[in-house]
């Protein structure tokens, strides 16, 4: 039987559909990368340089997302600018790590947060939905949430969309649909940035990251018009699952599974 390696079509089929169920799930919730940089690695690549092309995928579909929250009217872009100040140095911080040291370890601790979310979402059902009487101004934490968000981000990026839209809802007061038009505006501004320091790095394998990002071009405007159309309740539902996912992907649940 032929190895995968051996089927350049084939490896090029898995990343076109990888990218568009990553790029659907990062504009409804997040955690698209916790399926991305597994399918990465399938190809052959070691986890460093999995996690900087991953990073092409992510700014397209970031991008993507934004134009079409944009042209849907949702504009949060205001407050997106202002999280960008908090988030950006801690993206760079996480980036010029990442090149550096695994993060195997921070892998275990967000898988642990995760679920825990997930608990917390069944426990509370209406956590996501802003107080209006906060809906107005940023809370005093929402700053360095962000920035700490923003470390991760740059250095890891799995699940990232997660933390970032709790921030975006709980600490600047939008509601979910706003929050993740103003959460894809702001992961497109810090991978840019961060981008350029996994290349630097010569951890980018630009052609994956750019057949990873063609899928992710048609499910990241597929999901922003469905978190659009079906608004709060449907984006919650999707991001209960994208904790459960992410979480069990992150702590290797899936390969004990497998056996």
């Amino acid at each position: 039987m032929p190895a995968l390696a051996d089927m350049p079509w084939l490896l090029d089929a898995l990343l076109l559909l990888g990218g568009a169920l990553a790029g659907f799930v990062n504009a409804i919730a997040g955690g698209g990368s916790a399926l991305t940089l597994p399918l990465l690695m399938l190809t052959g690549m070691d986890a460093a340089v999995a996690n900087g092309t991953n990073r092409v995928a992510v700014a397209v579909q970031a991008a993507t997302a934004t134009g079409t929250f944009h042209r849907k009217g949702v504009r949060p872009w205001r407050r997106a600018g202002r999280a960008a100040l908090w988030a950006l140095p801690g993206a760079l911080i996480g980036a010029l790590v990442a090149v550096r040291v695994s993060p195997a370890a921070l892998e275990v601790l967000f898988g642990l947060l995760f679920l825990g979310l997930a608990v917390l979402m069944i426990r509370r059902p209406t956590w996501l939905v802003p107080d209006p009487s906060e809906a107005r101004e940023p809370t005093g934490w929402s700053g360095p949430a962000l920035f700490g968000v923003g470390v991760y981000g740059g250095l890891l990026q799995a699940g990232v969309g997660i933390p970032l839209l709790v921030v975006m809802v709980r600490g600047l007061g939008l509601d979910l649909v706003r929050g993740n038009a103003a959460k894809a505006a702001l992961v497109l501004i810090y991978t840019g940035l961060i981008l350029a320091v996994f290349g630097a790095a010569g951890q980018v394998q630009w052609r994956a990251g750019a057949v990873l990002a063609a899928g992710g071009v048609l499910g990241s405007t597929l999901g922003a018009r469905a978190a659009v159309a079906r608004g709060s309740d449907f984006i919650r539902k999707a991001l209960f699952v994208a904790l459960l996912l992410a979480g069990a992907k992150a702590l290797g649940l899936f390969d004990l599974l497998g056996g």
